[in-house]
């Protein structure tokens, strides 16, 4: 019985601190996003690559990649899912073009030159559209 408690115990401590080590990187991550300005270069060439103005587009991909590379690696996905979030609570968009969006957020990082890991993000929300 004393075994069965302390394994108890242990198992519970174990997932405490699990727990605890989740909460500490998404905190992390959430206060490095906000640092690097919510990745607004992000935002903006999200919302002009979606909106197939290609030309400009293009001139945020830099300032985005450097936003990104400034993140911790397992922060960049959950950075560039808040990135479309933010661009969906500014304007509104059809049921194709919150697909576009989360598309284009998923391969951003292939074209940023200087970011290592990740270099795709699946985003788990676009499934929901």
């Amino acid at each position: 019985m004393t075994k069965l408690a302390l394994l108890v115990a242990t198992l519970a401590l174990a997932l405490f601190m699990v727990n605890a080590s989740i909460y500490r990187q998404q905190h992390s991550c959430q206060q490095q996003i906000r640092e690097e300005d919510n990745l607004r270069y992000c935002q903006r060439y999200i919302e002009e690559e979606s909106s197939n103005r290609y030309n400009r587009a293009d001139r945020h991909l830099d300032s985005c990649c450097q936003q990104l590379e400034n993140l911790q690696g397992d922060c960049r996905c959950d950075g560039l899912e808040q990135a479309v979030r933010q661009q969906l609570k500014e304007g509104e968009w059809e049921r194709e073009d919150v697909h576009e969006l989360y598309k284009v957020a998923e391969k951003i990082l292939q074209r940023c030159d200087n970011v290592e890991e990740p270099r795709r993000c699946d985003l788990p929300s676009r499934r929901w559209f």
